[in-house]
């Protein structure tokens, strides 16, 4: 039965609890087709007032229609998407969720937690100051609902750029890990349930194997991160280094040009070491677009592990409302489209995780390689800084020698942290185990079309 009664927002605000996960699932439309127990609970909706409503029937008027925007561009483009969204109960109270969405069969999942990282509050203050520069246009300039929500969405992005974001996407990828690794330890073992029979103990059989696999994934989910941080510095790095070997060969030549004639030796020297610098600044310059690829490759699978564990910790809780009598055995029904997203997500993390090994192994190696020639660049250069000593010309070159050695002190930084930056990479080669997880998903889809038949 569809609603059509408007909410009034009373200004109450309930807090969701970290074990209260909820789902929906909607058509393309944004109709609810189906919604589990604490649904209904936190949006103070029966189940059968809910199906067949729009989902912006627990809209705030306080969100952004700019939000939105951003969220339904990248799900009618086949893209899941996370947001912090302010919802409206049936009684007024206001309740703020952490909602991942994702394009399923015909329709979308829609999967809410409660808000835990450090990114929430900020996102509070981003969504209440787009709502303000919305209504301000919408005075100022009399725009309609939809330039409204176009102009939200710019804002939005402008916003997030304050914060440091360079993107909306860009924050996506940092918030959903962000907040899984939040919920960490506050929701572990919450949904086990060692006496459940039948159909939801076989369900929770599986999301427990599927939580086994993902486990050393969702751990190395900080790793990931300190080396997404690790990759982009570098980028920047290697930039430099290739921008100061080539200022450094410069001045040794010109240095060794001013006293050919007293140490034809130092120009023979300053000459062969263009050789080696060239070399070493076209690996330095090929190896900055492959980290920030990496970097951001990286960043994608934090992103995919992070909603493959949400996914399975939404099944378990599904399951275990079941057993506690809060939901119909019935409603188990609705597990298969889990499971849908599940599997799509379990391709995506295994796809991406092999990209990310090959590239981390590739990478590895042309880190070895620039390391070697930046090293074998600065053999030459200390040998020519000798040679200045040995034909005593220190006074005569000392307006030349001060930026060598000060060159010669930066390659053993740089080469240190291309080392560690190498070390690093192969440190986070992983493998993913995928035919165990598809082993376990396929038990619980099992288990959930046995109690749809």
């Amino acid at each position: 039965m569809a609603l059509t009664t408007a909410v009034q927002p009373t200004g109450a605000e309930r807090v969701v609890l970290p074990d209260e996960l909820f789902f929906s699932t909607t058509d393309r439309r944004g109709i609810i087709r189906a919604g589990n127990s604490v649904f209904a609970r936190i949006s103070r909706y029966p189940l059968e007032e809910l199906i067949g409503s729009p989902h912006n029937i627990v809209r705030h008027p306080d969100m952004p229609g700019g939000a939105f925007r951003v969220v339904w561009d990248r799900l009618l483009a086949g893209l899941p998407v996370a947001a912090y969204v302010e919802n409206l109960a049936k009684d007024g109270s206001t309740y703020w969720v952490f909602a991942t969405i994702t394009p399923v069969r015909d329709g979308f999942l829609s999967v809410r937690t409660a808000p835990a990282s450090p990114l929430y509050d900020p996102a509070r203050r981003l969504m209440r100051a787009v709502r303000e520069d919305e209504r301000e246009l919408a005075r100022r300039e009399g725009l309609g609902k939809a330039e409204v929500a176009d102009a939200g969405a710019l804002a939005l992005e402008r916003r997030l750029a304050e914060l440091g974001f360079g993107s909306y996407d860009e924050f996506m990828l940092e918030a959903l890990p962000a907040e899984v690794a939040a919920r960490g330890d506050l929701v572990k073992n919450r949904f086990a349930r060692p006496l459940a029979t039948g159909a939801a103990a076989d369900i929770l059989l599986g999301a427990t194997g599927l939580d086994n696999t993902l486990v050393d994934l969702v751990g190395r989910l900080d790793a990931y991160r300190a080396l997404a941080d690790a990759l982009g510095e570098s980028v920047g790095q290697v930039a430099g280094m290739a921008r100061q070997l080539d200022r450094t060969v410069s001045v040794a030549q010109a240095a060794s040009a001013t006293v050919a004639d007293t140490a034809p030796v130092l120009r023979n020297v300053a000459a062969v070491m263009a050789a080696p610098m060239g070399q070493a600044v076209g690996a330095l310059d090929a190896l900055a677009p492959r980290l920030q690829a990496l970097r951001e490759d990286v960043a994608q699978l934090r992103q995919q592990i992070a909603l493959a564990q949400l996914h399975v910790d939404m099944v378990a809780a599904f399951a275990a409302e079941c057993v506690d009598g809060a939901a119909p055995a019935a409603s188990l029904a609705d597990v298969p489209v889990l499971c849908d997203a599940l599997r799509a997500g379990v391709e995506d993390v295994s796809s991406s995780a092999l990209r990310v090994n090959t590239d981390l192994v590739e990478v590895g190696h042309l880190v070895e390689t620039a390391g070697g020639l930046v090293d074998e660049f600065r053999g030459f250069l200390g040998q020519w800084r000798i040679l200045v000593m040995r034909h005593r010309l220190g006074a005569a070159l000392r307006e030349h020698v001060g930026p060598i050695d000060d060159q010669l002190g930066a390659t053993w930084d740089q080469l240190a942290r291309l080392r560690e930056l190498g070390a690093h990479c192969r440190r986070a080669v992983v493998t993913v185990d995928t035919a165990a997880m598809e082993s376990e998903l396929g038990l619980v889809r099992l288990a959930a079309l046995r109690v749809a038949a």
